[in-house]
């Protein structure tokens, strides 16, 4: 390779005799100097030898402490940065307080701090535009969690005679009790208690009502259209005829004016008898009805036609089957009580225009199919609810609306293929999501699609301790390859019967590119420790190693918080629908192992 190609391809002949030729030069010049400088104090101020040395030595002590100082200043940013692995940083509670409280005033939170123990700053601004964490069990996660919750809680917007505070939306993929356990005391302090709304399938007597059917403004078709894609049957031959058979039945029970839950859709799906009578009650009810357009009126016949063929089919259950059994999970004895409610039910707008807390925590462990398919539709609702505000955006000064945080812990198993969409219109919502799991790979379970619209969208990273190479490499590739240099010694061998090796003086110096992220960091970061790529308007994509920062604990002697509401009745028989099977047929088998089961086999 000629010298030309070397110094195209960034390689450089590099000698090291040419620092050792300086090194020399200035030895003999300081010996100069100091020879001149020792004939003065001699020759010209009479100095004797003992004087001398003497002065001489106090001399070099300041100049060695002076130097020493000079030189601990100047390298002591580069050491802490290049010391690893990074020990504990302990911070003072007096300047946590004072961090958090400046970065309030100036809209943002505090993640954590450097290495030099400097605050870092999470502004708003930045977290609209969405945020992932990544990190294996145990490696800090649910602290940082923790902490971000913590400063949300006590964050307020507008006026100080009418402070508005943060509607959040934390859904639980882990169902962990401790982790709400933890939040409690907080809440409690942040006065915001009643505030609070609890959404666990396994506990109903503290969970919130959440019909799924249950829809204002005329989203009925939405949210039967998200109900019935969180069940995911798109394997089912039937699919496409399943859909279409549960939008009908929506539209019957939504003119009858009555609110309706699963099991009316259920026993309007098997009841013939029951179908004719909601059928009439919907005709007459839209009879009555000003300002119902006519192509309403055609729609609800064109489904009761399709309603009433479909009875005609001897091969209607076996069409429906799929969708009956996916109906038939949501009758669990505790799920029911949740998602069959009539009356006082919560809806996502409301968790947004009454600045609550909505805690969903989802336990796949227990009655898996329907508990995923609950949160895939919580999700879906979320999704509509954003998608209906950013059509029709909040009037007013939009620094005296409160953000929306939306916190998703662990959330893999309920994602679905048009999810990465809602990054797209959430910002323009002040909505921030935060997604948390453990492994990037964790999101091909929906799609290759959806794992880089996920992963690629949000202008913030964090990343704690993690084994999983895809992950690491998903990091190290965000974080960009700078331009560096690296220097190359050539050496040569000697000795007969001990072998060792000495430079020769020449080498070569590259220039290569390397992430500003190392590989071996990541995979061995200390528990709380991170290190985040947060993307910044003027300086670009920042990236430091934080150490996480530890909330407060806080602790009320004999006060032990309490969760409201806690229900004490089924639903509201005024309210709803409240169908019961009629035919005679059908009653007489309401025994059968289907009914108990959700695994049917109506012939």
């Amino acid at each position: 390779m000629t010298p030309d190609n070397e110094y195209r391809l960034g390689r450089r002949p590099y000698y090291l005799d040419h620092e050792e030729s300086f090194a020399a030069v200035a030895a003999v010049v300081a010996v100069v100097l100091l020879s001149g400088l020792c004939y003065v104090l001699v020759v010209r101020f009479h100095f004797r030898p003992a004087q001398l040395v003497e002065l001489s030595l106090y001399v070099l002590g300041a100049i060695g402490a002076v130097c020493t100082i000079i030189w601990y200043s100047l390298t002591l940013r580069k050491r802490r940065e290049e010391n690893w692995p990074h020990p504990p940083l302990f911070i003072a509670q007096s300047k946590d307080r004072t961090a958090v409280k400046s970065a309030s005033e100036q809209n943002a939170i505090v993640l954590g701090y450097d290495v030099h123990g400097k605050p870092w700053l999470w502004p708003d601004a930045t977290r609209i535009m969405q945020a992932v964490v990544c990190g294996a069990t145990g490696s800090g996660k649910t602290t940082l969690l923790r902490n971000i919750i913590t400063q949300d809680l006590f964050r307020t917007w507008g006026p100080p005679e009418k402070p508005r505070r943060m509607p959040m939306l934390i859904v639980d993929g882990k169902a962990d009790s401790e982790y709400l356990a933890a939040l409690l005391p907080a809440i409690e302090a942040a006065g915001r208690m009643h505030q609070l709304r609890v959404l666990n399938p396994s506990r109903p007597d503290i969970s919130v009502r959440y019909n799924p059917f249950f829809a204002d403004e005329g989203l009925y078709q939405e949210h039967a259209n998200f109900v019935f894609e969180s069940f995911d049957l798109k394997q089912d031959f039937f699919h496409g005829h399943q859909a279409t058979y549960l939008n009908d039945l929506v539209r019957v029970l939504t003119y009858t004016g009555q609110r309706f839950n699963i099991y009316d859709v259920m026993v309007m799906a098997l009841d013939q008898q029951v179908l004719k009578e909601q059928i009439g009650i919907a005709r007459a009810r839209l009879q009555t009805l000003e300002g119902v357009s006519n192509q309403r009126r055609l729609n609800l016949e064109m489904s009761v036609k399709m309603l009433q063929k479909s009875f005609e089919d001897r091969e209607r259950v076996t069409k429906i089957q799929g969708l009956l059994n996916e109906l038939m999970t949501f009758l669990d004895d505790e799920l029911s009580i949740i998602t069959g409610a009539y009356d006082e039910m919560l809806s996502l707008d409301e968790v947004i225009d009454q600045e609550l807390i909505l805690f969903v925590s989802l336990n796949t462990n227990k009655n898996s199919k329907a508990v995923t398919a609950l949160g895939r539709m919580l999700l879906q609702n979320m999704q509509l609810m954003i998608g209906r505000r950013y059509e029709n955006p909040v009037q007013g000064p939009r620094e005296d609306r409160p953000m929306v945080s939306v916190i998703l812990d662990e959330f893999a198993p309920f994602a679905y293929s048009n999810f990465a969409q809602i990054l797209q219109t959430a910002r323009g919502t002040n909505t921030a999501f935060l997604f948390s799991l453990q492994a990037i790979p964790q999101l091909l379970n929906v799609g290759r699609g959806f794992r880089d619209d996920v992963s690629s969208a949000p202008n913030t990273n964090m990343i704690l301790r993690t084994k999983d190479e895809e992950t690491a490499q998903y990091f190290l590739k965000a974080s960009a390859r700078v331009r560096q240099k690296r220097r190359t010694l050539a050496v040569r061998r000697r000795g007969v019967f001990q072998e060792r090796y000495e430079t020769t003086g020449a080498g070569s110096e590259t220039d290569i590119k390397d992430t500003r992220a190392q590989d071996e960091h990541i995979k061995n970061l200390p528990v709380g420790q991170m290190e985040i790529l947060m993307a910044d308007n003027r300086q670009g994509t920042l990236h430091s190693h934080l150490h996480v920062r530890v909330p407060h604990n806080y602790a009320f002697p004999g006060l032990v918080p309490r969760i409201y509401p806690a229900l004490h009745s089924v639903h509201a028989q005024r309210e709803g629908a409240n169908l019961r099977f009629k035919d005679p047929e059908v009653v007489r088998r309401r025994g059968s192992p289907w009914l108990k089961r959700g695994r049917a086999s109506w012939s």
